[in-house]
């Protein structure tokens, strides 16, 4: 018997860290908390009505550090808006979709896309405007 009730007490666990971890995603998107370079942890569990520990243990339920989770908004918004940085700086590029800096977003584009920001860069110049 007890062993049954800790089965449901870990169900229960992950099944309310993985709603969490939704309704993260929904107030990252939604607000546009990632844009924000200096955003923390407890700046998202503050806007979810948690506390910074529960957040941080959904986070890490699914292998993920905060860093990491953020940067996966910041390279999506980056690369669903990759034309519309045509002819700005790096940096520039970088600080508008929330990272510190270019070296930062390289290190994420490459890791998900296997490609460096100047070689998506110049693929999107290449392709030409989009229809």
């Amino acid at each position: 018997m007890a062993i049954l009730t800790r089965r449901r007490k870990a169900a229960l666990l992950r099944k309310r860290r993985s709603e969490l971890l939704k309704r993260a995603n929904m107030v990252v998107i939604r607000e546009e908390l990632f844009l924000q370079s200096g955003l923390k942890s407890e700046d998202v569990a503050k806007a979810l009505g948690t506390n910074r520990t529960y957040f941080w243990q959904a986070l890490h339920s699914q292998g993920l550090g905060f860093q990491e989770y953020l940067s996966r908004f910041r390279l999506c918004h980056f690369i669903e808006n990759a034309a519309a940085f045509e002819g700005m700086q790096g940096l520039e590029i970088a600080e508008r979709c929330g990272f510190n800096d270019k070296k930062v977003l390289n290190k994420y584009l490459k890791k998900a896309l296997g490609i460096s920001f100047k070689e998506y860069m110049e693929w999107i110049a290449a392709r030409g405007p989009s229809t």
